[in-house]
This record gives C-alpha cells, structure tokens and sequence, in this order.
C-alpha cells in the first residue's frame, strides 16, 4: 500500500520475537462457522470474533493443502475481477503483496521473475514447491519457482506466533495466507465497524484502520481458530480484498483500494 509506509515499518519491528505478555488471546469464535460457498475442493465460510471491545467476521476459504496458486501481478492498481480473467470453473482471488509505485518485493509470476527480491519486501515468501505451497524465510530463498510473492511479514512459523505481543499497537482490518497441515486457507478479517455494506454477496470495507486485532493477536487468531503451521501477511488495510467465483455465484470482499498483485487458486 502506497500511502502506509509508517504502518508497514511498524508491522516490520514487531516480527522478532514469540508471543508473551500483553493483552489476552483473542477470544473463541463461534463454535459453527456459516458456510457461504462450497464446492468438492474448497469451502468459504464466515467465522464470527470478538477481542476486548472489538468484534467482526473472519472470511477464510479452505482449500487443499497441495492446492497450487498462481500469482497474478499488473503494472498498475487494479480490482481483483480485473485481475483475474472469468475462470473456467472456480477460482479464489486474495490481495497480495505491499506496494508502493509498484511491488516493495520479490513476484514471480509463470516463472517469470517481475520485481526481485528486496530486504525491505518483508521475512517471507509464498512459493509452490511443485507439491504444495510453502512459505519460505527471505534468507533461504534460493529461486527457481513458478509462482512466488514476498511480503510483510511472517505470521506464524511452525506453528508458532512470530509477532511480539505490544499494547497500544494499531487496530486494521487484515488478509494472510495461512498453512495448516492438511488445507491452504485464503483469510480476511475485519471489524464490524470496518464493514459499511453487507449483502449475500459480499460485504464492503471502508474504514480499514482504527478497528480490529492488531498483528499480534491476529496471529494468535490464525493459530488457535485455523491451527496454522504457516502464515503470512499480506497487504490488508486499503487493499483488503477477496473474490471467490463458484459458477454462476460470486462473493466479493471489496476494499477501499485494489492492489498491484494477487494470490489466484483454482478450484473443482
């Protein structure tokens, strides 16, 4: 996100230690999640949360652990139905990587390198290892993949929060990617006072900021309600955006802005 250069530097400080002190863990969602879509290969449900005097919905689509993914990136700030051409059958689309004039670090998108790795593009990298998805620490990087997007900043490492607790740190709505043993999911989280515009079809974030977790307990939120093994960050805020197509049937988060690359996974 161009406009945010203080809130990536203060997500970037925070990624250096484990989880201890500070406020409580975020508090259990419901115990049912609502479906919305489902197909025989992936499941968009929305999961209810609250944390101190903050409460939203957390969209997350389910997929297959050795779901492969696709990195769809544009030269200009784009719509995510803009990005991505009318699939074939189904497809989730999720925001990606920061950016400022174009991508803060490395995208590749076919095999074809478009932005090269940079120390300040963040600690972890999304990549396909022909298998499953993986996500790869910025020094063990080695190239050679198909698909592969760094961003700020790792989440969850083997299981574990990478976020140090801190009070007072800032509230926003959020996206990640997120591993867990046997699924890839594609999450969105945001206060109900984020959300201006809610249909059966979607809903509309319009006030990102000031509302929410802050990054650490969003990550607590990913390992305790998700069982993550793996996560990342990805440009939320502004550019909180998703798009799940199934037929004739689509569901869009839309944010206040669009964004320069995506995560795109098809689906059956």
């Amino acid at each position: 996100m161009r406009h945010r250069c203080v809130a990536l530097l203060t997500a970037a400080t925070l990624l250096h230690g484990c989880s201890c002190g500070g406020q409580a863990p975020p508090a259990p969602t419901a115990p049912v999640p609502a479906v919305l879509l489902s197909s025989r290969s992936m499941t968009l449900t929305e999961r209810r949360w609250s944390w101190g005097d903050q409460q939203g919905s957390a969209w997350t689509v389910q997929l297959p652990r050795s779901a492969a993914f696709r990195v769809v990136a544009s030269e200009e700030v784009r719509w995510l139905h803009e990005l991505v051409p009318e699939p074939t059958s189904g497809t989730a689309v999720i925001n990606g990587g920061f950016y400022e004039d174009g991508p803060m670090g490395l995208v590749v998108s076919d095999g074809v390198e478009l932005a090269p790795l940079t120390d300040r593009g963040g600690s972890g990298i999304l990549t396909y290892n022909g298998q499953q998805a993986e996500v790869v620490h910025r020094p063990n990087w080695t190239g050679g993949a198909q698909q592969a997007l760094q961003s700020i900043d790792r989440l969850v490492v083997d299981g574990n929060s990478v976020v140090k607790h801190r009070e007072g740190a800032p509230l926003a709505a959020r996206s990640a990617v997120v591993l867990s043993e046997d699924a890839l999911w594609l999450v969105i989280h945001a206060a109900d006072a984020s959300v201006t515009e809610r249909t059966a079809s979607g809903a509309r974030i319009s006030d990102p900021y000031d509302h929410g977790m802050p990054l650490w307990a969003f990550a607590d939120w990913l390992v305790t309600e998700l069982h993550a093994v793996d996560a990342l960050n990805l440009d939320g805020g502004f550019s909180t955006n998703l798009t799940v197509v199934l037929g004739a049937r689509t569901f869009q988060i839309t944010g206040v802005d669009g964004t320069i690359n995506a995560i795109a996974v098809p689906f059956d």
